[in-house]
Formats: C-alpha cells, sequence, structure tokens
C-alpha cells in the first residue's frame, strides 16, 4: 500500500543521489579498466566505456530478526515493484547484497533504445550466453571491481581495485524473470575473508568514498571488449 511507498521514499530522502556526504551517484565508468578487443592474446586492458544498464537507484536497508529481503525485484516497498506501479516497463538488473545486518539494493535499467541491445554486439552476445548460463556457470562469470577512491590507507590496502569472481567465494543466487528483471543476490557474510574485510569497510564507511562496478567476464574473443554493466559510486555513508 501507500505506506511501503512512503518508506521507500523515506530512505531516498535519507539517502539522496548526489555528491554530497550520504550520497550515490553514478560513478565514472572510465575510471574502471576491462579486457580489450585483443585481450586473449596481449592481455591489454582499456578504459570501460559507458555502462549497459543505467543506474536507476541505490537503496541501504537494515534488516532486523525477520532477515533480510532475499527477492528485491518482487519487494512491494523496493524500486522495481514501485516503478511498475508508475507504468515503467524497462528491464531492471537488481544486485542485492547481504551484508551482516544491512543490504545494498543496487537496480539498473536498461534503456530501450540502448546500441549495444539491438544488435549483435560483443556486450548482448556476453549479456545473452550469461542469461543462458546454469547458476553454476554464472557464478564464474559475475565480476565486482571495487575502487577506495578516498579513505583510510588501510582500507586501501585491504580492497584492491581488481575484478573477483564473487560467486567462488560467496553464495550467490540468481533470478531471471524474461521481460522484467533478471535478480543477483549475494551474500557477503557467507565467505570467512569477506567477512573480515566488509567489517573493515562497513566501519569506515563515513570516511570512505567508494566506486564500484560490476561486469560480466568476456570469456571468448566475441565477447571482448568487456562492459560494465553498473558502475555506482558512494560518498561518506552514514550507516
Amino acid at each position: 500500500g501507500s505506506s511501503g511507498a512512503r518508506s521507500f521514499r523515506q530512505r531516498q530522502e535519507a539517502l539522496p543521489l548526489g555528491d554530497a556526504p550520504h550520497s550515490w551517484r553514478p560513478a565514472d565508468a572510465s575510471s574502471f579498466e576491462v579486457r580489450g578487443a585483443t585481450y586473449l592474446v596481449d592481455k591489454r586492458k582499456v578504459k570501460a566505456g559507458p555502462p549497459m544498464f543505467q543506474l536507476a537507484c541505490l537503496d541501504i536497508l537494515r534488516f532486523g530478526e525477520e532477515g533480510p529481503v532475499q527477492r528485491a525485484a518482487e519487494h512491494p516497498d523496493l524500486y522495481p515493484k514501485l516503478q511498475r506501479l508508475q507504468q515503467d516497463r524497462r528491464f531492471f538488473l537488481v544486485q542485492n547484497w547481504i551484508l551482516p545486518s544491512l543490504q545494498v539494493v543496487v537496480i539498473g535499467a536498461l534503456h530501450p533504445e540502448a546500441p549495444w541491445a539491438s544488435g549483435d554486439t560483443p556486450q548482448s552476445r556476453a549479456w545473452r550466453r550469461f542469461l543462458a548460463k546454469s547458476p553454476q556457470e554464472q557464478k564464474k562469470a559475475f565480476k565486482i571491481i571495487v575502487s577506495v577512491e578516498e579513505g583510510p590507507w588501510l582500507v586501501k590496502r585491504a580492497v584492491p581495485k581488481r575484478p573477483v569472481v564473487v560467486g567462488r567465494p560467496l553464495k550467490m543466487v540468481t533470478h531471471y524473470v524474461p521481460s522484467e528483471h533478471f535478480e543477483i543476490v549475494v551474500d557477503v557474510s557467507s565467505g570467512k575473508t569477506e567477512q573480515v574485510v566488509t567489517g573493515l569497510v562497513l566501519r569506515a564507511l563515513k570516511n570512505l568514498q567508494l566506486n564500484i562496478a560490476t561486469l560480466i567476464e568476456g570469456a571468448q574473443e566475441d565477447e571482448l571488449p568487456e562492459a560494465l554493466l553498473m558502475c555506482a559510486g558512494l560518498t561518506k555513508i552514514d550507516a
């Protein structure tokens, strides 16, 4: 009902889009390096081009005894369902990151006329093949790059700016509803090393400026150069 919409709105007002402390924004994709067109031959990386999905919403939720929201795309008090009520028919990519005591839900929207999606492009090939993979294969192909732009030396050292295949050490589940959404749920608290690093980052969040990018690994020549799925920036979050 409307109370759900209000609580979503309250969260968005508390954590707005922008550059001020305690805010989120699209990050500069060119600050990340991805596999270039000839990577399989010469290992060369190139600056990333525009992300495949437009960053539409970033939402931070605290959860209590009931635990985290496991299906963010289907929850009545989160962006995808609320947008459907507004007749928004765009395809959503939902990344649902479950951390100790809170979760970060990052949502991208596919522009209906996105050039990469309408033709036979490296991005469209990588995306179609990713959707068709088994959950086990998807785990091996989904990567994240975290860049600590500003923050304590210790955190920068603990979080190097390099791609990590998150599904190897962490529990990762995917949900695909064609023409509607694709949701990736990653339980960061399921890995021992990751828990330590995540705890370090969470404790320092108020002093951090983070850029976070996700992508599908380009494993074949016709899937290169790689492209970012989304990239988001977080500034000095008071979680």
